[in-house]
């Protein structure tokens, strides 16, 4: 009877064993997407964490569980592909740098462009295939070709998430195959996404490229690739920037757009469908787009007031404010700003040299300091003459002021 139900059991294990990993199923329908839109608010995101950053700077504009770490799937590939763009830029490989298909990128799991041993693509070509098909293999050929193997290259990974100040963020492998120990969160997301677009905005060409052929037609194994980013085919302004997903991470997408001098990003996670993770990324990109602007304090050069200056050729000197502060955020709040130049003396003491900082302009919002620009006199001041301040302590004698 026992071994009856070891024999039991060892059949289950192999029909669990046999049961397929589920797929993305990325289908995708405009009219689903503008539906799930006109119903979404910031309340009610079906996103289990989610996050809106200005690119430029990360600066935080909306998010939701920021902090908890989650498995990230395919948006790993975006540590991939800076680490790669960053072996370009300092001159290890080459955009053109010829890449061979090795044993271990060779029928690697889940999406792919179906690397053979032994197959030559360029660095760009597999970029493409990581952008456009978010390919397992390619990118595993790339990490090879930059460290030499993938276990090397997650330590660069590793290594760069913790110089970014990615210190939620442990990587596993360079595609996002693994869920158990291999994650992050959306706020280290953001950080190295703004990363990428900011040092590498070249990145921007594989990124928004909505279709693209993979080896020659003739070829028994020619892809045609479609991009699963279907961001881009709903928001004019998106500009990229990775899918993801497995069971665990759910529909995941890190989505990139811009509109005049404004860069966002936006990192969905844990969303139900493709067409959900499209409709809210979308919403919460119109939301910062909507709501939130550049204002300039336009202060470079502005004159801030005079200073008394004692034993001076004259009584005072001119001072200015030096720079100009530029400030993204709600549109609502520009009108709260208040503006305040503070010195720090006084008086001067002759003699006076010019571009000496005597104070600063300080920007202030909702009684939180958020800018200050120091305050310069305009000229330098020699010391007077020995006659000239006697004549001056006799007048003060009489009280009688001098004139300059």
């Amino acid at each position: 009877m026992k071994k009856k139900y070891l024999s039991i059991l060892l059949i289950l294990s192999l029909l669990v064993i046999m049961i397929p990993v589920s797929a993305a199923d990325d289908s995708y329908n405009k009219n689903e997407v503008n539906s799930i839109y006109a119903i979404t608010t910031l309340d009610t995101l079906a996103a289990s964490s989610a996050i809106l950053v200005e690119a430029k700077t990360g600066q935080v504009l909306y998010s939701k569980n920021q902090d908890t770490r989650i498995p990230i799937a395919s948006m790993t590939k975006v540590m991939t592909t800076y680490l790669v763009m960053e072996a370009v830029k300092n001159g290890s490989i080459s955009y053109d740098t010829i890449v061979t298909c090795s044993e271990n990128a060779h029928g690697v799991e889940g999406s792919s462009v179906y690397l053979n041993i032994g197959e030559e693509f360029t660095v760009k070509d597999l970029l493409y295939a990581i952008e456009i098909r978010s390919a397992n293999d390619a990118a595993v050929a790339l990490a090879e070709t930059v460290a030499g193997s993938q276990d090397a290259f997650v330590n660069l990974m590793n290594a760069k998430a913790t110089e970014l100040g990615m210190y939620d963020t442990y990587y596993k492998d360079c595609s996002g195959l693994t869920d158990a120990g291999h994650y992050s969160t959306v706020k280290d997301i953001s950080i190295i996404a703004c990363a990428l677009v900011n040092d590498y905005p070249e990145v921007y060409e594989f990124t928004t490229t909505l279709e693209k052929a993979f080896r020659d037609e003739s070829h028994r194994d020619y892809q045609y690739m479609v991009n699963r980013n279907n961001l881009l085919n709903y928001y004019s302004k998106a500009t990229g920037l990775k899918t993801g997903f497995t069971t665990a991470a759910g529909y995941c997408l890190i989505g990139s757009a811009e509109s005049g001098d404004i860069s966002l990003i936006t990192v969905v996670t844990g969303e139900p469908n493709n067409n959900s993770r499209v409709a809210e990324a979308a919403y919460l990109l119109d939301n910062g787009f909507q709501n939130y602007m550049y204002t300039s304090t336009g202060d470079d050069g502005q004159m801030a007031g005079t200073i008394e200056v004692k034993k001076g050729v004259g009584k005072t000197v001119e001072t200015y404010a030096k720079g100009t502060l530029t400030f993204f955020m709600k549109k609502s709040d520009t009108t709260l700003i208040t503006k305040e130049t503070i010195f720090d003396v006084v008086t001067l003491e002759a003699p006076v040299t010019a571009e000496t900082v005597v104070g600063k302009v300080v920007y202030t919002l909702n009684g939180e300091v958020i800018g200050e620009i120091p305050v310069l006199t305009s000229a330098g001041m020699e010391k007077a003459g020995f006659w000239a301040l006697l004549w001056r302590s006799v007048l003060s004698w009489f009280g009688i002021d001098w004139k300059e």
